[in-house]
Formats: C-alpha cells, sequence, structure tokens
C-alpha cells in the first residue's frame, strides 16, 4: 500500500518534469493509485494542489483520465474550481500601456 514516502518520490519526479504534458501523464500514471491509498494522502496532495501548479495539472490529470470514486472526485474538484492564486498574473495600473 503506498504512502506519505511513496508521495515524496512522486513529487520528486513532478518537480523534475519537463513541461505541462510530462506533469499531466505522471498525473494520470501515478497519481490515482497514490490517492486511492490512503485518506492521508489524498489531504496532503489537495493541500499541496491549492499552491503548486504543478501538482494542479497533475491532480486534474489523475482527476478526468483515472476513473476514481465520487466522493474523491468531489473533493478535488472543490480544489480545482478555485482559481490559482497566480492565474490572473499581475494587476495593470490604469493608464498604463
Amino acid at each position: 500500500m503506498p504512502s506519505l514516502n511513496e508521495l515524496d518520490g512522486f513529487l520528486v519526479d513532478l518537480r523534475h518534469a519537463q513541461g505541462q504534458d510530462e506533469e499531466e501523464l505522471l498525473g494520470r500514471s501515478e497519481l490515482p493509485g497514490l490517492i486511492r491509498s490512503s485518506p492521508a494522502v489524498l489531504d496532503a496532495v489537495l493541500k499541496l494542489a491549492r499552491r503548486d501548479n504543478q501538482m494542479r495539472r497533475a491532480l486534474s490529470a489523475a482527476r478526468y483520465y483515472s476513473g476514481l470514486g465520487d466522493d474523491v472526485c468531489s473533493r478535488i474538484d472543490a480544489v480545482l474550481q478555485v482559481p490559482f492564486p497566480g492565474a490572473g498574473g499581475p494587476k495593470a495600473r490604469p493608464g498604463r500601456r
């Protein structure tokens, strides 16, 4: 049964991912098994997804392509529906081009 230690290994792989396609591939291939392993892993993943865009992309791929249960998907959706903090970019000052 995967554990938080195996999640650490996944996070190392995710940090070394070369672009969004690789992040999503890791999310589809490795993350669902980790999420199913225990509530503690799911909690840790959701916490990271709130502030880490790489985890967010991997989690989105796991959610939509890996057949996770409805209860897990509901928890994931609650995180993914909230805009990522940096998504809006810096606010432009009025009158400045």
